[in-house]
């Protein structure tokens, strides 16, 4: 390429509303989707693909509920709603295509996805057409979609299975040509199935950018199956391609799509001005493993938790020799610039947020989530202000004394269990006063539920488990934990209890969990 490749910014168009969603063992719903669309603009994304309308009435409301959300934040100011585009997929086919325009329409910037494989293998085999029809086809599809989007919106073209056309690219580029007459102009070049070394893909999206117009926007759409879409999907930003289809958290079907992640830092460390809020991607990665119930592996690069750990003595000698200095020894980044503290030995300040809190609790074993984290914070800054800095430890104190065993209305003491009866004795406290209840149930948990009822506090069981103390918390390790999720007034909580007697760390964590439940609803 002759132009300046860091001058020019990457367009980054989101799919994990689409192709994370649809790989996912429980989709997202709505209310969920609008979570991840938000978390979407906090990042500053220039594009996102939020479904895929014909496919379902549910999706299609959600395309369109989206759409008309990005219209009203645009209308009372927001930046990236303003220039967002918000774009849903149609097969070749008028009925899809009409039902993805009737969605996104109310976007500011609305756009129609359209696509058709173009791969020798796939028009025999899966569409059964001829590669005339298949051309003829597409123009067909362009012309019809850029017949509704008119001069509101745009049209984007992906040729399916892009990267399986080695040996027909004359063809291809034929098509593609054809299409942008149409009234196509973006045209995106997915490596559907990733089977080959990144050069030869990135060898091909090279031709198509010489053999286009230079005003036609070049997309790559890059799937992991054999862990290299982001190297395929960076080289090919420096060979043409600007759009750059990606996910959060790597979501999307089989192996996942291009990590969003990774390739805004590898652009970013290359001088590529990516026009993201990058400190926003440490939390957004911790969100999206919430939300989709999907772990971020330990070793994942940039976010998972051993990404930022030195065990061996040379790596960590040059680690801190480093530390303080923009490029580290053994780090690919300044951590900072995502959001996430970048040394082992973590602490809190009054400046710290909740994200800090998040890593620290993690380190030690806990599970916790990110609104349980901003609990916390203001909690421990008050600390902070008093006592200053704060250490690892004295963090696990104040998450210990407000998230495990936790008493308030109620104080549990004991149960007593008589198992011929099936019948659970209760001895605790409520609003001070010392009380002995005696239910008959099933189990210990079912008869906890029943007092709750009996007492005035009636909460439902969400979901429950029985682990161990993790090994790094030294005051606790190796006694039952367990975590109980509650829910009453359509608000949810999690209580934790920790005792050597299961029987009795369950009843903590269900006392506890009401104890938080009620002072929220």
């Amino acid at each position: 390429m002759s132009e300046n490749t860091n001058a020019r910014q990457p367009f980054f168009y989101d799919v994990t509303l689409r192709d994370g969603n649809q790989a996912l063992p429980k989709p997202w719903n709505n209310a969920q989707k609008k979570d991840v669309y938000l978390q979407l603009l906090k990042l500053g994304v220039q594009g996102a693909e939020v479904g895929f309308p014909a496919s379902s009435e549910m999706d299609f409301e959600s395309c369109k509920e989206l759409a008309q959300l990005t219209a009203k934040m645009a209308e009372e100011g927001d930046e990236v709603a303003k220039r967002i585009v918000v774009s849903g997929l149609a097969r070749c086919v008028e009925s899809d295509i009409q039902r993805c325009w009737e969605a996104v329409q109310y976007a500011p910037h609305p756009r129609i996805h359209t696509f058709l494989a173009t791969s020798p293998l796939s028009m025999e085999h899966v569409l059964h057409m001829t590669p005339e029809q298949v051309k003829e086809k597409a123009v067909h599809c362009v012309k019809f979609a850029k017949s509704l989007v008119g001069d509101k919106g745009d049209v984007e073209f992906s040729a399916e299975h892009f990267g399986d056309c080695l040996e027909n690219m004359d063809f291809v580029i034929d098509v593609l040509k054809a299409v942008v007459e149409a009234g196509a102009t973006t045209i995106n070049l997915p490596n559907t199935v990733e089977r080959y070394r990144p050069f030869l893909y990135v060898n091909q999206i090279k031709q198509v950018y010489e053999a286009l117009p230079k005003n036609i926007t070049i997309s790559v759409h890059c799937h992991n199956d054999l862990g290299m879409a982001t190297a395929a999907t960076v080289e090919s930003f420096f060979v043409g391609a600007t759009q750059l289809e990606v996910a959060l958290n790597g979501l999307g079907e089989r192996c996942g799509n291009t990590n969003f992640y990774e390739v805004a830092v590898a652009l970013h460390n290359s001088g590529v001005n990516t026009g993201l809020h990058m400190e926003r991607i440490y939390e957004t990665a911790i969100l999206i493993s919430q939300w989709s119930g999907i772990s971020i592996y330990s070793r994942a690069p940039l976010i998972g938790a051993e990404a930022i750990v030195h065990r061996s003595g040379i790596h960590q000698d040059g680690a801190s020799k480093t530390k303080d200095m923009k490029k580290g020894a053994y780090r690919p980044i300044d951590y900072s610039i995502i959001g996430r503290h970048q040394n082992d030995s973590l602490s809190f300040t009054s400046q710290s947020g909740r994200t800090a809190v998040y890593e620290i609790i993690t380190k030690f074993g806990y599970k916790m989530s990110l609104a349980e984290a901003a609990e916390l914070q203001p909690i421990l800054k008050a600390c902070s202000e008093k006592e200053g800095e704060l250490s690892a430890e004295r963090v696990l104190d104040v998450f210990r004394e407000h998230f495990v065993n936790v008493n308030g209305r109620l104080i549990f003491n004991n149960i007593e269990v008589v198992p011929d009866e099936n019948r659970f004795i209760f001895h605790f406290k409520k609003d001070g006063e010392s009380l002995v209840k005696s239910v008959t149930a099933e189990g210990p948990i079912e008869a906890a539920l029943m007092l709750m009822r009996e007492i005035g506090m009636p909460v439902e069981l969400v979901k429950y488990r029985q682990l161990v103390v993790p090994e790094k918390d030294k005051m606790w390790a190796g006694r039952g934990l367990s975590r109980i999720v509650l829910k009453a007034n359509n608000v949810e909580v999690e209580g934790r209890g920790v005792s050597s007697d299961t029987l009795k760390a369950n009843m903590r964590a269900l006392f506890g969990g009401v104890n938080l439940l009620y002072k929220k609803v």
